[in-house]
């Protein structure tokens, strides 16, 4: 054996003992990973964005492995059936979700049991004018509109569009961006359960309206809700003030009347119930 056969033998074992140590040590990580992590389970993931208070199918997920270690039974769900045990009770997405997301009981929820005539109806709502954390679930709320000068409408109106009404669920804070300035708006999906006339009133005043509020209602009752509307020509019709622009003591006892009662009812307004 010439000296270059022996250099030619000793390299393959130096490379064999290399892929030996190789091995090993893949072994042993993939040992040491599997004794971390511990077994799979499955869960769901949606395969495609779903809507708020959409309902969720079947065809919407599918099985995905995760590691036991990171597999919480009390947060994800591994079995569709479970959201379908309730009957007569479709699961619908609690707020807006997207494709990818695992499935995590918060976001599904049972859509209402709806009485017959009635109608569910989520609308996107300012978090921060509009709802302030002030109100959720079973709260009781008016809902006002206002709306600016413009077709068919002469003056700036604020209109109590309906009154007392239940909100059935409120979603997750989101986003929309303003048409108007490109700027970002904090929004937050409501739900309501309407009769079809107050559903329509509260659809039109979403469209139209330059803002939107809710009015939390007293556990007490709504007592009397006064005006339905108030317009800018109204105000100083509806307020003792001279021409000169200063004020007469001697009327402030009146001040309770000072609001000019409401003009005739528009044919798109109704009040809730």
């Amino acid at each position: 054996m010439n000296p270059r056969q022996r250099r030619g033998i000793l390299l393959m074992i130096v490379a064999a003992i290399g892929g030996v140590a190789v091995f090993l040590t893949v072994v042993s990580y993939m040992s040491a990973l599997n004794s971390e992590l511990g077994t799979s389970r499955t869960t769901l993931r949606l395969t495609q964005d779903v809507q708020p208070y959409e309902e969720l199918t079947q065809e919407m997920v599918e099985e995905y492995e995760v590691p036991a270690r990171y597999f919480d039974a009390e947060t994800f769900i591994d079995d569709f059936a479970e959201l379908t045990q309730e009957a007569d009770r479709l699961p619908v997405a609690s707020s807006a979700l997207r494709e990818g997301e695992l499935l995590q009981r918060s976001m599904v929820i049972a859509a209402p049991d709806l009485q017959e005539g009635e109608r569910e109806i989520a609308i996107m709502v300012d978090a921060e004018t509009g709802v302030a954390g002030k109100v959720g679930r079973q709260s009781r709320v008016d809902v006002y509109a206002t709306f600016n000068p413009g077709e068919g409408q002469p003056q700036a109106c604020a209109y109590r569009v309906l009154t007392d009404i239940e909100i059935l669920d409120i979603g997750d804070v989101g986003s929309t961006i303003d048409e108007n300035t490109g700027g970002t708006n904090n929004v937050v999906p409501v739900t309501f359960r309407l009769s079809p006339d107050q559903a329509l009133n509260l659809t039109y005043a979403e469209a139209f309206s330059s803002s939107l509020r809710l009015a939390a209602v007293s556990p007490q009752g709504s007592g009397d809700p006064g005006n339905q509307e108030f317009c800018s020509e109204d105000q100083l019709d509806g307020l003792d003030v001279p021409s000169d622009g200063s004020s007469d003591s001697g009327d402030s006892g009146d001040s309770g009347d000072s609001q000019k009662a409401p003009r005739t009812q528009r044919p798109d307004q109704s009040e809730g119930a």
